[in-house]
């Protein structure tokens, strides 16, 4: 039985305390070939398993969400997860979805922001994931 002690996902390398909770989507691609028969058979050709990532981000105050602004908004950032299917860590290129910045209302500098999720897509199939043992 593998045994995890850390972070169970961190961005660019980094932990994030306002993430307060996550859930992996497992997702299949299929190639353009599949669909099923006149016999109602499926067929076709699985491209691989690209398990997406939802987080959940507690309230944050303008200077916490600039930093996770910077990561979301770029093309791609490093995300390593825990995957219970190999029992270990893996790392791999992800980028996030879009997303809604819910302001309460305030006055700068106290500005916060409500609660929010976030899907983190990845770059490649899973079967392309460093696997962390």
């Amino acid at each position: 039985m593998a045994t995890y002690s850390g972070d169970l996902i961190k961005l660019n390398g980094k932990s994030y305390k306002c993430i307060t909770s996550y859930k992996v989507q497992r997702n299949k691609l299929w190639s353009s070939d599949t669909g099923r028969n006149m016999a109602g058979v499926m067929k076709g050709t699985l491209i691989g398993n690209f398990p997406k990532i939802q987080l959940e981000i507690e309230p944050l105050d303008a200077e916490e969400i600039r930093e996770l602004e910077l990561i979301f908004d770029s093309a791609s950032f490093v995300v390593e997860y825990y995957n219970n299917k190999y029992g270990c860590t893996c790392t791999a290129d992800y980028y996030a979805n879009d997303y809604d910045e819910d302001l309460f209302l305030g006055r700068l500098p106290e500005l916060k922001y409500k609660s929010f999720a976030v899907n983190l897509i990845p770059n490649e199939g899973e079967d392309r994931h460093v696997k962390n043992n």
